[in-house]
């Protein structure tokens, strides 16, 4: 149980997007709880977000939900036998970039996260990224990689504040091209602003 919070939009003139950050609080007189997540997490419109990037090695189109069931596939053990969320997953250090792109109006949904100081476990821990839904994450906090070692309980008693972010929601667009040459140019563009964004 948390006292507040706070998700805290911020957009600049001139910027093609929102930045957010977070403000979680606990007071001493809350009940014990268990949060084993703490994340913002943007559902994309799943019959227009089709093709994700997560590095310049690691993009392409992805299947739908329906793509998985009875009838228009091989049914497996589990839907998530050939893809599934945790084949995205970025140390912390390097999850900076990631994101969906909108073929039909060629524009790109990109999460921006300049920094990794806010989050949880360390450089090394691996957090999710962007996958299939279309859905796309930045984590805060999560038992992800790490079980139970990685604490979620909070106790009575133990009154905190944490301010998580900031996030970069970032939009793009390019212009069509029957090559799909635009999956490239909104890439590289998102990566230019990344490093903008490091930079400021």
């Amino acid at each position: 149980m948390l006292k507040e919070a706070n998700i805290f939009p911020i957009v600049r003139r001139g910027v093609p997007g929102v930045y957010m950050y977070d403000i979680f609080e606990r007071e001493a007189d809350f009940p014990d709880a268990d949060m084993n997540q703490l994340r913002i997490a943007f559902k994309l419109k799943k019959d227009k977000f089709h093709f994700m990037s997560i590095s310049d090695s690691r993009q392409g189109v992805m299947p739908t939900a329906e793509d998985r069931e009875a009838g228009r596939s091989h049914v497996l053990a589990y839907k998530e036998a050939v893809d599934d969320k945790y084949q995205y997953s970025e140390e912390s250090k390097d999850n900076k970039l990631h994101g969906w792109i909108l073929d039909d109006d060629t524009v790109g949904f990109w999460v921006i996260t300049p920094s990794n100081e806010f989050r949880t476990g360390a450089p090394h821990k691996q957090e999710l990224t962007s996958h299939v839904g279309p859905t796309a994450l930045s984590m805060f906090v999560s038992g992800h990689y790490a079980g139970n070692d990685m604490d979620t309980f909070y106790q009575k008693g133990n009154p905190w504040k944490k301010e998580f972010g900031p996030v970069f929601i970032y939009l793009n667009s390019a212009s069509p091209d029957q090559n799909h040459g635009y999956r490239d140019t909104l890439w590289n563009d998102a990566k230019r602003q990344l490093s903008e964004e490091i930079g400021s």
